[in-house]
């Protein structure tokens, strides 16, 4: 005797674990249509079935009364009641159209996850004439997407739609995703778009954009930097080399070595410490003349920065030396054309920790003055390509907007750039992206960078933008021996703030009190 469906059913969801239940149960009733004269009452079933299931949804299920009122929702829902022994509640929310008859509840409801691309048993909330639609992914036909799914067409069957239509795709949070096979990613670079990018946007580590499906040059860099971290190929394309990668979770390299004559990175415990002194500062509150409010990511970065360099300042590091040095005679020392703005905020350019806290403190002003302490900001979109010189050494990049150009005017800011050359690009431990960030919005635009991508002038914009850190301290070594670089110092504009220096002794003594003494 040949099984019933019912029967036949049951065995799948016994054994059949590569497809969950809840597809299985709308296969199961494929082929359940509209009746042309008065409603199909096993329709109608469908939703006190849910009534039952859910005593709470009950009197919202009684709702349903002919099978002329759009079921997509309702048979939806159906297969997820039905699938297990407890069922899988639908949404059901505090209105109407946060419940299971209307279509795109499913897109908006929080017991469902979304996803970037669909796999088999996928929910599909989609627009269409007359309103929304919600089904099942049943597989790709070419470009369109096959699914399963009630009132198409009058009936349960299976029927392909353009994905331009999709509003979501969603899963029961507390079911497992099943992976797409590592063998079915396309390959992808640049310019693509579309449901990969979005999975792969959402499975690179620490991404530092947006989830959008879009492949443009903020992905084009994490995908760099991914590479360079795992021991890929780097080149920017995610292949089945990379694709695979990210399946298996691939562990980063260890870091790279500080170079020779450099303190180890601070702790993770150190960085917390100085970030809480930097935003209870009085500096963090104050309201920078024409530019407001700093970033909290700008201010506490550059107290990090300057704890490293600190730090390098007790090992003899040149370039900490070359910043800390007493005022000299040239006019291109900052300590020179600010002398008066030091001296009436009580700063010391007398050599050492005093004048290297008195530098910080203008540096911090300066950046805010030039970028409102953005860390990503592109060259200044006031000056054409070129008006300086050629896009790869000339071009303005980061919170202080300084030229690789400026790097002839002192030997320390050639060894600062080949220092943080070193090791992936945002992975560095000095560079403190992860901080700078925080409260700042960057565009593709801000990312983008000018000139042949093999020169030290590319180089230097990406470093500024992605290590801040190393922005900070090429800016301070160039207002020591350039100062006529900068605008805003010519002009007098940048703020030099008694506050400002305060916080960096704050954080000097936290350094000479809890952080290990460097070893030269």
């Amino acid at each position: 005797m040949a099984k019933t469906s019912v029967e036949t059913l049951k065995e799948q969801l016994r054994t059949d674990h590569s497809v969950p239940p809840w597809l299985l149960v709308m296969r199961a009733i494929t082929g359940l249509a509209e009746w042309e004269n008065g409603s199909n009452p096993r329709i109608e079933a469908m939703a006190a079935y849910i009534g039952r299931k859910f005593p709470d949804q009950a009197a919202y299920a009684s709702q349903y009364t002919d099978d002329s009122i759009a079921w997509c929702g309702v048979a939806t829902d159906f297969c997820l009641a039905a699938c297990t022994q407890d069922g899988i509640s639908g949404p059901f929310g505090p209105t109407d159209t946060d419940r299971w008859m209307w279509a795109q509840s499913f897109a908006s409801d929080k017991g469902f996850i979304h996803l970037g691309s669909p796999v088999p048993g996928t929910i599909v909330v989609m627009t269409r004439s007359g309103g929304g639609h919600v089904t099942m992914f049943e597989e790709w036909d070419g470009n369109m997407i096959r699914c399963r799914g009630g009132n198409q067409s009058n009936e349960v069957n299976v029927s392909s739609y353009d994905p331009d239509t999709v509003i979501a795709y969603v899963w029961p949070k507390d079911w497992p995703v099943p992976q797409i096979p590592v063998e079915d990613r396309p390959m992808l670079e640049r310019g693509d778009s579309g449901p990969n990018v979005v999975d792969l946007q959402s499975m690179l580590p620490n991404f530092t954009g947006e989830v959008d499906g879009d492949f443009g040059p903020i992905t084009e860099d994490n995908v760099l930097r991914y590479q360079t971290t795992r021991g890929l190929e780097v080149d920017g394309i995610v292949g089945q080399e990379t694709w695979t990668a990210l399946y298996e979770n691939k562990e980063p390299l260890p870091p790279p070595e500080p170079p020779a004559g450099l303190p180890d990175p601070l702790s993770q415990r150190d960085q917390e410490a100085i970030r809480t002194i930097a935003l209870s500062s009085a500096i963090a509150g104050y309201s920078w003349r024409d530019r407001g409010r700093a970033p909290e990511g700008y201010t506490a970065g550059v107290a990090l920065a300057f704890a490293n360099v600190y730090r390098k300042l007790l090992v003899d590091h040149a370039p900490a030396r070359e910043m800390a040095q007493a005022r000299t005679g040239s006019e291109k020392d900052v300590f020179n054309e600010y002398h008066s703005e030091f001296t009436n905020a009580g700063l010391s350019t007398t050599g050492g920790v005093e004048s290297l806290v008195a530098l910080w403190a203008l540096l911090l002003g300066l950046g805010m003055r030039e970028s409102s302490g953005e860390h990503c900001c592109g060259r200044d979109q006031s000056v054409p390509p070129g008006y300086y010189g050629p896009a790869d050494t000339t071009t303005e990049a980061g919170a202080w907007q300084t030229s690789y150009d400026a790097h002839t005017c002192d030997d320390t800011l050639d060894q600062t750039f080949q220092e943080y050359s070193t090791g992936a690009l945002a992975d560095n431990p000095q560079g403190f992206l992860s901080t700078f960030e925080d409260g700042v919005d960057c565009s593709d635009a801000n990312w983008e960078c000018f000139g042949p991508t093999d020169s030290p002038g590319y180089r230097h914009q990406k470093m500024s933008k992605e290590r801040p850190a190393y922005a900070a301290e090429f800016a301070a070594i160039t207002l020591r021996n350039l100062c006529n670089h900068y605008g805003p110092i010519n002009r007098h504009e940048a703020e030099v703030r008694q506050d400002a220096a305060h916080m960096f002794r704050k954080v000097q003594d936290y350094v000479d009190q809890h952080v290990a003494p460097p070893v030269a």
